[in-house]
């Protein structure tokens, strides 16, 4: 079973990091977030940490994370899905690699709509996920 771990970064003005992946084939220009596909032997945990390093240069800690989604409830093949967030005391410095053409940061109600506005069913996971808990 293929598993997806990312991760949603609120900094301390209370935005979002939103991500804009680069011409991907199936979901275009969509807007997504740091994280990715478990590789070997790897935790969901281990999988977010490495994939957001890699996407967006920034180093997880962590004990600053909590997993507030798991399940395959959104996904029409199967696959799991793993979701952490975490609120940082500072904005951090972004470095996106080749998967992202762009990022910027969003208000709560901003990052929704286009969570929900998105061809990935992930991130209509996690627009609901967040509206639920009222993150």
């Amino acid at each position: 079973m293929k598993k997806v771990a990312k991760l949603v970064i609120i900094d301390k003005d209370k935005k979002y990091l939103l991500l804009y992946r680069n011409d991907h084939p199936v979901f275009g220009n969509d807007p997504d977030l740091p994280g990715g596909t478990l590789e070997g032997l790897e935790s969901t945990l281990e999988t977010m940490i490495r994939e957001v390093q890699e996407e967006v240069g920034i180093l997880v800690d962590k004990d600053a994370v909590e997993e507030i989604y798991s399940g395959v409830e959104y996904s029409a093949h199967g696959t799991s899905y793993s979701l952490f967030i975490t609120q940082l005391i500072d904005r951090p410095t972004v470095n996106i690699s080749w998967e992202h053409a762009s990022y910027d940061w969003q208000g709560r109600a901003s990052f929704l709509a286009k969570a929900r506005g998105a061809s990935d069913t992930y991130m209509h996971m996690v627009g609901e996920t967040l509206t639920k808990m009222g993150l």
